[in-house]
């Protein structure tokens, strides 16, 4: 029990341990932040308090009395009397920027020209348009040269004192170094210009203030362009409810999240887009990520409707399956069986043979009868599933298969083969034969055709098939939306074909216009297992 509870001290204190040092850490965070603020918020302070104690007194007129105060207020200021022209500098300058005050010199030119190249114009003209009195008041940024060689971003306000006639005397600022500010806000808008999403600042009355790059390209206008207008300008008048809904519930401080709604482009299509927005109720703004999900809600929409297909697929199955059943039910009804109760009536009279008139005469009959019932129930096996296609291969089925059409129906028929290659598997020829008899099928009820020929061959990976009629044709576009009652009392249809013949890999192309005959192309792969 001793050691158990030695351990247990053990863990407390370690775990205790662990929280001070996470605590000391956010809180040297948080001081090293608030150092910066406080240094930035007393430079403002001090130079204020010269400013207004030049203003009510003069008592800072005298020249060595007004350098002393500079040093005591501990801060990188300088100071400019411009008659005479000399600048001077605090000791916290010195230091600050490791020069001396040789180094520095006495004229402002030598303090001009430590400003970085890209800044120094920016920086001289806003001086000079603050002396001028064409600016109200002076804060410059920019990128300073150190003693040590290196630039650091700097802050210096300015504040000018004037005479009688409105011309300025003399000149103070401050130096505040901002570096790690200006490296935070650098990274921030990396990230923010950089990133896919797009992410946007924008307030409670419904504009974008602030918007990145990506919103951009995605949907083509120009920054100004956004947000010269309200957002709900953009969306989708079918999502305006909605988006009036997240709105109220961004004002009442509450996030939304995953918001979809369709959002104008600059050509005048409109892309999904799914919203995050996060208020800010103190500032009055909104940040928002955006995502654009237009590629997802077309997926959707593809999936939605080719499940919608296979259900209609599933239900004209079972369909034509019930109607090739009675189909078949009714050819042994009307043939065999017909065929078959003959022979039988013949067959019992042969138990009276002194009443028959020529027993020969009736034996030759009933041969007759018994050669024409195995001719239809050949015809009928072979057109539910030919031998043939697993004897002699495909081009001889459906040679069978078109003299049997053209013979029924008296429109020409003819199957020529233009290359020979590989068989296709078992699976795959019977397949083939059903698609082609399905197509018939549809040249006999639709198509008023007088020809219909059959092309087999073999390109690549592929055994081809083409049926091709001249016949009135249709506007395969306008097959394609036929709706599933018409598709139920046409067979299969072309849907049916294609969704079969892609599901092995394969491919159907129809080419067809009215009055122009049709043209319809299926491949099968010759790999029996293709991927």
């Amino acid at each position: 029990m001793d050691t158990i509870d030695s351990i247990r001290w053990i863990v407390f204190f370690g775990l205790l341990a662990a929280a001070l040092v996470s605590a000391v850490v956010i809180l040297s965070l948080r001081l090293r932040r608030s150092r910066n603020a406080c240094t930035e918020l007393r430079d403002e302070l001090d130079l204020r308090r010269v400013q207004r104690e030049e203003e009510v007194g003069g008592s800072y007129r005298n020249q060595e009395r007004f350098r002393q105060e500079i040093q005591q207020l501990g801060t990188a200021f300088w100071d400019w009397n411009l008659s005479p022209s000399r600048l001077r500098v605090s000791d916290r300058f010195v230091e600050f920027t490791g020069y001396s005050q040789t180094d520095l010199g006495t004229h402002p030119k030598d303090h001009i020209g430590l400003i970085h190249p890209a800044e120094r114009k920016e920086v001289s003209d806003q001086f000079r348009e603050y002396l001028s009195g064409d600016r109200p008041d002076c804060e410059l940024e920019f990128r300073f040269l150190f003693r040590d060689g290196g630039y650091r971003w700097v802050k210096s306000r300015v504040v000018a004192f004037r005479g009688a006639d409105g011309e300025p005397e003399r000149v103070v600022g401050s130096l505040t170094d901002i570096s790690e500010r200006v490296r935070a806000e650098e990274e921030r808008d990396r990230l923010f210009n950089l990133s896919l999403d797009l992410l946007a600042v924008g307030n409670y009355e419904g504009f974008l203030q602030q918007v990145n790059p990506a919103w951009v390209r995605v949907l083509g206008w120009s920054r100004d362009d956004l947000m010269a207008d309200p957002v709900d300008h953009f969306i989708h008048e079918d999502d305006a409810e909605l988006y009036a809904d997240s709105r109220k519930r961004l004002e009442s401080g509450e996030l939304v999240e995953d918001l979809h709604c369709r959002f104008r482009c600059l050509d005048n299509t409109y892309r999904w887009l799914s919203w995050s927005s996060f208020p800010y109720p103190e500032q009055r703004q909104v940040f928002t990520v955006v995502r654009d999900i237009t590629l997802q809600k077309e997926a959707q929409l593809k999936l939605r409707d080719s499940q919608e297909r296979l259900r209609s697929l599933s239900n004209q199955l079972a369909l034509v399956e019930d109607r090739q059943r009675r189909q078949l039910a009714e050819s042994i009804h009307d043939g065999l069986a017909q065929q078959l109760f003959g022979l039988r009536a013949i067959v019992t009279l042969l138990r009276y043979p002194k009443k028959l008139e020529d027993l020969q005469e009736t034996v030759t009959r009933i041969l007759e009868i018994l050669d024409d019932t195995m001719t239809e129930a050949r015809s009928l096996s072979f057109e539910l599933f030919p031998a043939a296609l697993q004897e002699v291969g495909l081009e001889a089925a459906l040679g069978w298969l078109a003299h049997e059409f053209e013979e029924r129906n008296g429109i020409r028929c003819e199957v020529r083969t233009e290359q020979i290659g590989p068989e296709l598997s078992e699976d795959l020829r019977a397949m083939a034969y059903q698609c082609v008899r399905e197509l018939f099928a549809n040249v006999r009820k639709h198509a008023q055709a007088g020809r219909v020929g059959v092309t087999i061959n073999s390109v690549d990976r592929f055994m081809t098939v083409l049926v091709e009629d001249d016949g009135q044709g249709f506007d395969p576009s306008a097959e394609e939306k036929a709706d599933s009652r018409k598709l139920e009392y046409e067979g299969f249809g072309l849907f049916s074909i294609r969704e079969r013949v892609r599901s092995v890999g394969g491919r159907m192309l129809v080419d067809s216009r009215p009055g122009q005959g049709c043209r319809v192309f299926l491949s099968f792969p010759l790999d029996s297992n293709p991927s």
